[in-house]
């Protein structure tokens, strides 16, 4: 009998956790065995063939008009020769995963019919996810001769790998870097550096806090099986019939081979339909960055977290009007993309251009997102410097070691990821995936902005991608909308500082990687802008010197004390009166 595992680390778990983490670690011992690996891998691979088998019949019978067929498992003549239906050989299952505790049942009523928002969200993930992440690719969406391996959650993926003329081109580069990337620690729900809510018995006023406060504090938060988990067909019709993205758009496709001999400009021009008939082609690795969705958004539990919009824009039209009708269009369109994926293809480590705060939900496929923070507190010029390190990684691999902890979070379908403004990440999509998401401006991670902001001024071309232009226009309307603000919206003193430089020296944040003639213009909410910043520090600090040396002392990824709405709305008094 195979030995009795007992796991005390788990006592805090509910039930179901317990039995989905039993599960994990019972599936990692045996994938450590090559022989019962090989056996799980087949079954696993019979199962998909037999389930392909049924959604075609099943798919022929209603073209016909039919019922469905019904499927009656077949009895083997002699079990020696034919395979067991199951995928998974129950002589070697640990007992304790054939019986496990039956479950509680919950006297707290209310609880149980809490808040609307948990009404559509299932809960956390509770079934152990699929760790063999190659059997089903190999050959058929990646080249046979693809290399292996393992993350530290125990999942197993091929490595980036392009044949041209009998050589992996990946090899020194892509394939590499994952290899760095898989030796980093595994994020878990008691991690330091990113926080884990569960959302099931939150309601929406709680998630936006939550998720707030820690975008605040520069924590990354996951959000375990916030949207359909259920896997779909991902192909051009999903895409249209979901998200409304046509076949014949027009999109700029990101192609490995291209990187690989130049590594700036990857770049070549497609439809959505040509890249879903290659999505499957073992010889090439695409990705498509920034398909524009501007009428998806954040998940509606998390809309208002985006002041930029709701304050920024939505509520200063009328204190200041906008006369011009020069409004860039990346205000609308960067609040929400869709990334497109196939299998094998890596992110280097950088951070988001703009500070803007990043989400992104899992729709379709698996990837691994690798957040990275300074092991010590370090002040913004030796952070620049820290940054560049992943400029040249393989040189300077030890002393990344050394300044750098990462951690990888797997996100799975209906995940759900928030990253502060600056984060530095990494990404590797192992399989085919789709997934949506966006960014935005949140008051109280507009410290965090700035310090993303003044190392783009000095680095941008080594560390972030796209630059858009948007960035001002929005920063200047959030500071038309404080004197309307109330005591529910918290505000603290460095991110309001922080956009009070923002504005005041503006010209000092452009980009160092815009080359294309970019000016910070003058709109009409410029004056109002300014106007406002200067009372502000002149209110709290006295001048602009006083407070740039206030700002930049202490921990700069704090976002320091509260700052009291009476004050600020003695400071702005004047900006509230209308005229008759």
């Amino acid at each position: 009998m195979p030995p009795r595992f007992r796991y005390h680390d788990l006592d805090g778990l509910t039930t179901e956790e317990k039995h989905a983490e039993q599960m994990r670690r019972w599936y990692v011992r045996q994938m450590q065995d090559p022989e019962k690996a090989a056996r799980i891998r087949e079954r696993s691979r019979e199962n998909k063939r037999a389930q392909r088998q049924r959604a075609r019949l099943e798919k022929e019978s209603a073209n016909l008009g039919a019922p469905p067929p019904r499927f009656r498992r077949q009895i083997p003549l002699s079990t020696s020769d034919v395979p067991r239906s199951t995928s998974i050989d129950d002589d070697f299952i640990d007992p304790i995963l054939k019986n496990p505790a039956p479950h509680r049942l919950m006297s707290n009523v209310a609880v149980m019919t809490d808040s609307s928002s948990s009404a559509h969200h299932t809960a956390d993930r509770q079934t152990a996810p699929k760790l063999d992440l190659v059997s089903d690719i190999l050959g058929a969406q990646v080249p046979r001769q693809s290399g292996t391996v393992t993350w530290p959650d125990a999942h197993i993926t091929v490595l980036p790998c392009v044949m041209i003329e009998g050589v992996n081109v990946c090899e020194d580069n892509d394939a590499a870097m994952v290899h760095f990337l898989s030796t980093l620690t595994e994020s878990k729900p008691d991690s330091t550096y990113v926080e884990y809510i569960k959302h099931i018995h939150l309601t929406r006023r709680q998630l936006q806090h939550s998720v707030g406060n820690a975008l605040s504090r520069n924590k990354p938060v996951v959000i375990r099986g916030f949207g359909n988990q259920d896997v779909p067909a991902l192909d051009v019709e999903y895409l249209e019939t979901n998200f409304g993205i046509s076949p014949q758009m027009r999109v700029t496709v990101h192609d490995v081979a291209k990187r690989v001999t130049d590594f700036t400009h990857p770049h070549k021009q497609a439809t959505i339909q040509k890249f879903m008939d290659a999505i499957n082609d073992p010889s090439k690795i695409q990705c498509i960055l920034d398909i524009p969705l501007a009428h998806v958004g954040l998940p509606q539990d998390f809309q208002l977290l985006d002041h930029g919009l709701v304050y920024g824009w939505n509520q200063t039209t009328v204190d200041c009007p906008i006369r011009s009708g020069k409004v860039h269009p990346d205000n609308f369109t960067v609040k929400s993309w869709a990334l497109l994926h196939q299998a094998g293809y890596v992110s280097y480590p950088h951070h988001d251009a703009d500070g803007a705060v990043t989400f992104l939900q899992i729709q379709s496929g698996v990837k691994f997102w690798v957040v990275f923070r300074t092991k010590e507190k370090l002040s913004r010029t030796a952070l620049q410097k820290a940054q560049m390190l992943f400029a040249n990684w393989r040189n300077n691999r030890e002393e990344i070691d050394s300044t750098w902890h990462g951690e990888v979070i797997t996100l799975l379908p209906g995940d759900l990821l928030f990253q502060p403004a600056g984060q530095v990440h990494a990404v590797y999509t192992p399989v085919p995936s789709f997934a949506t998401g966006g960014s935005f401006y949140h008051y109280d991670s507009l410290h965090l902005t700035e310090m993303s902001r003044y190392i783009d001024a000095n680095k941008a071309q080594f560390l972030t991608n796209q630059v858009h232009e948007n960035a001002v226009e929005t920063f200047q309307r959030m500071l038309i909308a404080l004197p309307r603000l109330t005591q529910s919206i918290r505000l603290c003193r460095r991110p309001i500082i922080a956009l009070c430089l923002m504005i005041i020296n503006r010209d000092k944040y452009k980009a160092s990687n815009n080359n294309q003639g970019y000016q910070v213009l003058t709109s009409e909410s410029t004056e109002r802008s300014i106007a406002i910043a200067t009372a502000i520090i002149r209110f709290f600090y006295h001048d602009t010197a006083t407070a740039q040396r206030s700002y930049r002392t202490g921990d700069q990824s704090d976002p320091g004390e509260p700052l009291s709405i009476e004050d600020l709305s003695t400071c702005l008094g004047s900006f509230t009166s209308i005229k008759a």
